[in-house]
């Protein structure tokens, strides 16, 4: 079974309200943060530390400015990100 990890996994922090959950970038609504994800590299023997949505509605990317975004849904994400216009 194959599964699409396209906006699910991120190796960036996402930055947490006081609550410890997260706000989508477009409706600024609170969803959970991110489970973390430890991902074995075979080609060069490290574990990175992911953010994880995988399994959920909700999608994770990294940023240039070093921090990640969540959006809570798939309305809001083609709505608000730019990879997708």
């Amino acid at each position: 079974m194959s599964y699409v990890l396209d906006g699910k996994i991120s190796n960036q922090k996402c930055i947490e309200k006081l609550n410890g959950q997260v706000t989508c970038e477009k409706c600024n609504q609170l969803i959970d943060k991110p489970k973390l994800a430890i991902v074995n590299s075979p080609l060069t023997n490290e574990n990175l530390k992911c953010n994880s949505y995988i399994r959920t509605e909700h999608f994770v990317y990294e940023t240039k400015k070093g921090y990640a975004i969540v959006y809570c849904s798939d309305y809001c994400r083609r709505k608000h990100n730019h990879r997708f216009n």
